[in-house]
């Protein structure tokens, strides 16, 4: 083979491979093609699935604000109309515990007022019977001491004469006679018996009343009721019943007296 036909022969090689690639490039634009229109088409169907979706979500989210906005005003509905009943509900309650704090305080102020007349009454009660008791005590004090008086005039009377009658006597032993007298037998001096003032003999009197209804009670009573039972105002009865306390025939568990 000659240097030219090896020529032809690589000229005539070329010539194929440029024809196999020429072909080659031909179908692989065609596929290319293929592939852009293929491409072009699923990229219309993604924008028509994405137009689609987004109309979809957009109905949706709309659909969701409009609920959500009517939800919100029926809440804010309830709430105002449960804060505006609420509100009612705590006006009459705060207007019925006022007018109940006034009437409790209006009971208190007179209770206290009540109270305060019962212990200026009280007071005064207590100072008539006081000034009764400082009475009665110092008239008894003043017939103590007249009757003490009386005594001892009358034993000092008794020791004047006895004192003289032995006088006498010394008097006669002492010139040397001797004379002998009796001595008169002495009298004693009877005991004056106690009299009782009015006063007295009416708190002796309301005494045995109290001790015969605390001895009609063996469950014993309050002074109030043996006041009432007595027709007595029960404060006179305290210094009555403290006297029979200390005698020890009545008992007292708190406010009950009981016949011992």
């Amino acid at each position: 083979m000659t240097i030219a036909d090896g020529m032809h022969q690589i000229v005539d090689n070329i010539n194929g491979a440029k024809s196999a690639r020429v072909s080659d490039i031909a179908e692989l634009r065609s596929e290319v093609g293929a592939i852009r229109a293929n491409a072009q088409k699923d990229l219309k169907q993604i924008n028509r699935t994405r137009r689609h979706d987004a109309t979809v979500q957009h109905k949706t989210l709309h659909k969701y604000v409009k609920n959500l906005q009517h939800d919100s005003q029926d809440m804010l509905g309830g709430f105002s109309a449960n804060r505006i009943a609420m509100g009612q509900e705590c006006r009459e309650e705060l207007g019925d515990f006022t007018r109940q704090l006034k009437k409790d305080v209006t009971d208190i102020r007179l209770d206290a007022v009540h109270m305060i007349h019962g212990f200026a009454d009280e007071r005064v009660s207590r100072g008539i019977e006081l000034s009764h008791m400082l009475k009665s005590y110092n008239d008894g004090i003043v017939g103590d001491v007249e009757q003490l008086i009386g005594m001892f005039k009358k034993e000092r009377s008794l020791v004047q004469e006895d004192l003289a009658e032995a006088h006498e006597i010394w008097q006669n032993q002492g010139s040397g006679g001797h004379v002998y007298t009796k001595a008169p037998k002495r009298t004693e001096a009877k005991a004056a018996e106690p009299t009782q003032t009015p006063e007295e003999k009416a708190e002796a009197a309301l005494k045995q009343k109290i001790l015969k209804v605390i001895k009609a009670s063996p469950d014993g009573i309050t002074l109030a009721k043996a006041g009432k039972k007595i027709k007595v105002e029960w404060r006179k009865l305290v210094r009555p019943a403290k006297e029979l306390l200390e005698d020890g025939v009545v008992t007292k568990r708190e406010t009950q007296y009981f016949p011992s």
